[in-house]
């Protein structure tokens, strides 16, 4: 067995598997292994180091901070219903996308991350056909809360 195969090379930060340099200038790139997008950014206190993100926990992570700030928004402003069921409804349907997406690399690939454990095999199809139907389910109450803020006068 070859120790220094992926000897050197950046892990990725979903499976671990060592990656292939980069393209030069581009911010968004995949593993080979589990076939993930990844962004790449400039650290916030050394902006001299670059950092590593899956695409999908930025898309996740911009979808809270949506979600808090239409929330404080709708709360601080008018505070009507309608306003919530919207602030809860935009970002559930970014979370719900997000998470077919990642389901559908886990059935493809056999890859998957669940509470911090990568999974491979059978295992992980399985876990990524439910993280499909989870996040289906959450595009179908998103569409239902914005239609009931475009239905209600």
């Amino acid at each position: 067995m070859n120790m220094m195969d992926r000897f050197g090379l950046t892990p990725c930060p979903y499976c671990s598997a060592g990656m292939l340099p980069w393209t030069a200038g581009k911010r968004v790139h995949h593993c080979e292994r589990c076939q993930r997008p990844l962004a790449i950014y400039r650290g916030l206190f050394k902006r001299d180091r670059f950092r590593i993100i899956p695409l999908y926990a930025a898309v996740h992570a911009t979808a809270a901070l949506l979600f808090v700030l239409a929330l404080a928004t709708a709360l601080v402003g008018t505070g009507n219903m309608r306003h919530i069921m919207l602030a809860v409804a935009f970002p559930l349907a970014l979370f719900g996308a997000s998470d077919v997406a990642d389901g559908y690399l886990s059935i493809r690939t056999g890859v998957s991350r669940l509470f911090g454990r990568v999974r491979r095999g059978g295992v992980a199809r399985a876990i990524g056909a439910g993280t499909i139907l989870f996040g289906l389910a959450g595009c179908l109450i998103a569409l239902i809360g914005i239609t009931a803020f475009t239905g209600a006068q």
